[in-house]
């Protein structure tokens, strides 16, 4: 009222006044909100996905890194949470104010330090870098449930899965989403856990819970949030898969951002769809994702991205996350430095249908539990192994579980089946339809496939043990970190009570030295 009375005898300056006041205001960090303006805003995004528990750099083959030995020695070990924090410090700096860190999953399990600690380790450096939310991918549910609980209670990060319900009562088993406050902006951030992860995992750890799609619910949960918080902003913090996420942004309105991960997609220019952006930064700590957005009215009026990779041999590490991760380390780092043997040819997982590293694993499960066949996950995470010597750490970075080998036989024709549904999670169309890794793998059997066949017609020829497939037979199988031995037509199932990982690292001991190679046992018509 004062104001008034004063523009009342002095109007002129009083016009002047509110105009300078109106300038600062507008230009102020923060000052504007949704629906109350017409400047935009900016938002930075910064964010990990499939870290994979790497606290330390690590060696990584790409599937289309074919040269990667002349590449690894010039370029050297990538990744590492000391280096990636060392690029977010960088980045969050330039823009504290207005800067969000998020992750999208797959980041607590991975290597031996993160299975020693059940994730714990890896939670203590999310919370140093001080992460705004992240959203479990399927390996984080790879510890029991009491643990992972534990994790998600350690966090000083909320940890949200929209899709993740109990199975008794229909309710969401987890946050579903948050609003957070940041520059005058309401962002809402929502999280989707991987859809399969009941199937692809160990059942017993996710028992009483349900994930899946969950379109219907997401669309209605949007709905809600954008009519009862008004949010400038709506992110999906998603492990569905690259391609999956861009079929989703199709048939769900209401996003503005997917920060996706599972796939391990190094997305460079990601797709808009349905006004969606839909962004994925690697895997491994190989790249930090950054995501610059202009907020205006309520949408987003451009964006700036870049993947920042992640050369460890370029970057000083931040002390702080280097101190903290030297110290979870202390107590394991004698046992994982062991060396136990030497590998003459390099050991990589990622590739479609085989890789030397799988074939190795597969090989040795088979050669240790004399049975026709041997199966092992289509993990897509893992380091590389350079030709040298092989640590105890190395072998818990190619199986870092502690799960059982387990034996059973199953008839012939369910055998082929189980290969043809293996196919199908690879080739078919619908990214709906696919679980998101490569093919099972495998040893003792060649496959000949025709990818252009649909379900169930793919495989022209299987052998197995070098004879030809026979359907009435039954073969006995080792397998383990699979689901197979749930399937109904297993017979005869042990529990070795042998831990996988513990019977490779004796494995290799044994051999001193080994040269796994690809060696054709899927081939393409």
């Amino acid at each position: 009222m004062r104001m008034s009375r004063q523009g009342r005898l002095f109007p002129a300056v009083l016009i002047l006044a509110i105009s300078l006041f109106a300038v600062w205001w507008l230009s102020a960090p923060g000052a504007l909100a949704s629906g109350k303006n017409s400047e935009s805003v900016n938002l930075r995004i910064l964010w990990t996905n499939d870290m994979h528990g790497y606290l330390v750099p690590l060696y990584h083959r790409e599937p289309f890194e074919k040269d990667y030995l002349k590449q690894a020695k010039k370029e050297g070990k990538i990744g590492g949470w000391a280096y990636v924090a060392a690029l977010i410090n960088k980045y969050r700096s330039q823009a504290p104010e207005r800067t969000l860190l998020l992750d999208a999953g797959d980041s607590w399990h991975g290597t031996g330090v993160a299975l020693f600690t059940k994730g714990a380790a890896i939670v203590k450096v999310m919370n140093a870098l001080k992460y705004d939310a992240m959203t479990p991918g399927n390996v984080d549910f790879l510890y029991p449930k009491e643990e992972f609980l534990k994790r998600v209670e350690e966090a000083d990060f909320p940890v949200l899965a929209a899709n993740m319900y109990d199975m008794e009562w229909g309710d969401p088993a987890m946050p579903q989403y948050i609003i957070k406050k940041i520059n005058g902006l309401k962002v809402a951030v929502i999280g989707i856990a991987y859809q399969w992860t009941a199937k692809t995992g160990n059942r017993e750890y996710t028992k009483g819970w349900s994930f899946g799609l969950r379109e219907d619910e997401i669309r209605k949960l949007i709905k809600d949030i954008r009519a009862d918080d008004k949010p400038d902003l709506v992110v999906v913090l998603s492990h569905m898969g690259f391609k999956v996420d861009q079929k989703y942004a199709s048939r769900v309105d209401g996003i503005d951002v997917i920060i996706g991960a599972h796939t391990h997609d190094n997305v460079h220019k990601p797709p808009v769809i349905n006004n969606t952006i839909v962004v994925q930064a690697g895997s491994h700590g190989k790249f930090l994702g950054k995501l610059d957005l202009k907020i205006k009215d309520g949408k987003v009026a451009g964006f700036d991205h870049e993947i920042i990779r992640v050369v460890s041999k370029d970057i000083t590490p931040d002390p702080k996350i280097k101190k903290l991760i030297d110290d979870v380390y202390a107590p394991y780092k004698k046992k994982l430095s062991r060396i136990i043997g030497e590998t003459k040819t390099m050991l990589f997982r990622r590739d479609t249908y085989e890789s030397t590293m799988d074939n190795f694993i597969t090989d040795a499960y088979r050669d240790m539990s004399k049975t026709d066949v041997a199966l092992a996950p289509a993990w897509r995470f893992g380091l590389t192994i350079l030709p040298g010597s092989i640590t105890v750490e190395d072998v818990y970075g190619m199986v870092p579980t502690e799960e059982p080998l387990i034996t059973f036989s199953i008839k012939g024709s369910n055998l082929r089946s189980i290969l043809e549904a293996a196919l199908d999670n690879v080739l078919d169309s619908d990214p709906y339809a696919q679980l998101g890794g490569d093919l099972i793998r495998f040893s003792g059997m060649k496959l000949l496939i025709d990818e252009t066949k649909g379900f169930g017609k793919r495989i022209k020829m299987l052998t197995v043990g070098g004879a030809p497939f026979d359907s009435e037979r039954q073969y006995t199988v080792v397998s383990a970190n699979t689901q197979m031995y749930n399937a109904p037509s297993a017979e005869k199932v042990v529990n070795t009570r042998k831990v996988a990982v513990e019977e490779l690292i004796k494995y290799i001991e044994k051999k001193k030295v080994i040269a796994p190679k690809l060696d054709g046992r899927v081939k393409i018509k």
